[in-house]
């Protein structure tokens, strides 16, 4: 799932991500969309939920969590990875209201559905060569998270730090593949915790940067760190935006592509 179309002309293409993930161990799921369409969608590529081996959430917002009660309701029944504080409420304010962001199921419906609950904390292996993070080190601070992502806690707004946020790491001969789901702390940021727990070098980048407001002095910067940190590949989507996507069409030294709804990448 992807905002925008992909090559699968049949597929539903709405504001949410989700991308499934095979590698020579295991299986996964990477964020659900927002809803039944996501579903749907993998059903047209022979997805098979009952033999999903984890589910994997990065944060708690309906975008990427939202189609999660359809797979589950379609057989999904392996763990599900999250990070701590996921399901504190999530709400965006304007002014004097807010929207309600949630991922629109909580632990209850997990138990409802005999379905294991695993918590992120620093770096957690799923399978060989497979990993997940949060403790994301804030090392860039213009990557700000913006004011109106909140958390209510005990009937107040608390600025929403994003902590718990994850990603997924796999290796792929020697060298890593970092997969992201919006980069609410900061692309660069978890690209560098990343680089503080691990010795192989990160060719790939896969995901949502969460630079769809940022100016093109910003996404110039960005590119030019991700570059010197040795990543060759960037293929990215959902909340990275139309400038960043521009921008990356006259890219020169770094390999990228957008990847829409039903696009496929493969990293052998």
């Amino acid at each position: 799932m992807d905002n925008l179309m992909g090559g699968r002309k049949d597929f539903t293409a709405e504001h949410g991500l989700s991308l499934y993930v095979e590698t020579g161990h295991t299986r996964i799921l990477f964020d659900f969309g927002a809803g039944a369409h996501t579903f749907e969608n993998g059903q047209k590529i022979k997805i098979r939920p009952d033999r999903i081996d984890f589910a994997v959430c990065s944060h708690g917002h309906y975008d990427h969590g939202g189609g999660y009660r359809e797979f589950v309701k379609n057989g999904l029944q392996c763990p599900l990875v999250t990070g701590k504080g996921f399901f504190t409420e999530k709400y965006a304010v304007s002014g004097i209201k807010s929207a309600y962001l949630g991922p629109g199921f909580d632990q209850e419906f997990l138990t409802e559905n005999h379905i294991t609950h695993m918590e992120c904390h620093g770096l957690t292996p799923l399978a060989p060569g497979c990993w997940v993070m949060g403790d994301i080190r804030r090392t860039y601070e213009f990557e700000s998270v913006p004011g109106r992502f909140v958390l209510r806690e005990q009937d107040a707004w608390v600025q929403d730090k994003f902590c718990d946020e994850i990603c997924l790491i796999i290796e792929e001969q020697g060298e890593l593949v970092v997969i992201v789901g919006c980069s609410h702390p900061g692309i660069l940021n978890i690209l560098t915790t990343v680089k503080e727990h691990f010795s192989q070098p990160i060719k790939a980048v896969i995901g949502g940067t969460h630079l769809m407001e940022a100016d093109e002095a910003r996404i110039r910067q960005t590119v030019e760190i991700m570059k010197d940190m040795g990543i060759r590949l960037l293929g990215f989507n959902h909340c990275s935006g139309e400038l960043f996507r521009n921008m990356m069409e006259q890219e020169e030294t770094l390999s990228t592509v957008y990847l829409g709804a039903g696009d496929c990448l493969f990293l052998t």
